[in-house]
């Protein structure tokens, strides 16, 4: 990843003057600063969440942000929805959740409906490696030095 130039204000307030840098495959950064000062907002413009106020920020490869305070509470889910949802996933989980439902009709035509649709969306789920989101959630968590307190 390489930020050239990237300045990030919040109305007037300047949270980052222009900053170049570049952050190559296998780092590990971190981020110090006291509270307000911008660290999740760089943070979540580095994930692509955000965009700087000016400056350009070009990507290599996936980037994720997990936040370090979840509402839910819930930090497994939370770190299993983001790499879905990194893979473009979450959506096609959704709908395969919905759809089991529907294949518990007593209408015939519902449940033959429902299981159609699902056979199509799980192929869909698994040519993507949607089952292999829990072990990648686990390695992430892993490289980052998190390990299973989060997962």
């Amino acid at each position: 990843m390489t930020a050239s130039g990237v300045e990030l204000r919040v109305g007037a307030r300047v949270l980052l003057e222009p900053t170049t840098f570049r952050i190559a495959a296998g780092d590990r950064i971190g981020l110090v600063g006291r509270n307000g000062a911008g660290k999740t907002t760089l943070t979540k413009t580095l994930a692509g969440e955000t965009q700087p106020t000016g400056g350009t920020i070009s990507r290599g490869g996936d980037v994720g942000y997990l936040p370090q305070d979840p509402a839910s509470g819930d930090l497994e889910q939370l770190a299993m929805d983001r790499v879905l949802s990194a893979r473009g996933l979450d959506a096609v989980l959704t709908a395969m959740r919905e759809t089991e439902g529907l294949m518990a009709s007593a209408d015939d035509a519902t449940r033959d409906k429902a299981m159609d649709r699902y056979t199509r969306l799980e192929a869909r789920f698994t040519a993507a490696g949607g089952y292999a989101a829990e072990s990648e959630a686990h390695r992430i968590t892993a490289a980052l030095g998190l390990g299973d307190r989060v997962l």
